[in-house]
């Protein structure tokens, strides 16, 4: 299970920029690293490890999810299909989620 995060490098960083979105405090962590992401819609829950750098926030500044009246705007986290699918279905394509340090 693993997914990309915005921050794993200086070069990550700069390329990914969700400080341009207003994220800010994104923490520094590197390959190997693990976050757990909680689906905010059915409280289903995956640990993954950090494999890459990604997703590139700027390209998504203001996207929103959405489910009931609990939404999240600006990715700063990609999971890998395998393990979304522990969370919502691929069809969802996007949604609210938590992270926490796993």
């Amino acid at each position: 299970m693993q997914h990309a995060w915005t921050n794993t490098s200086d070069a990550c960083y700069a390329i990914t920029r969700p400080d341009n979105c207003g994220v800010t405090g994104v923490s520094r962590r590197t390959c190997g690293f693990r976050h757990a992401t909680t689906n905010l819609c059915n409280g289903a829950r995956v640990v993954t490890s950090i494999a890459d750098c990604g997703p590139r926030t700027r390209s998504f500044c203001g996207e929103r999810a959405c489910c009931g009246g609990t939404c999240a705007s600006n990715r700063v986290m990609d999971l890998t299909p395998a393990a979304f699918t522990r969370i919502a279905s691929l069809s969802a394509g996007l949604i609210p989620a938590g992270i926490d340090v796993g």
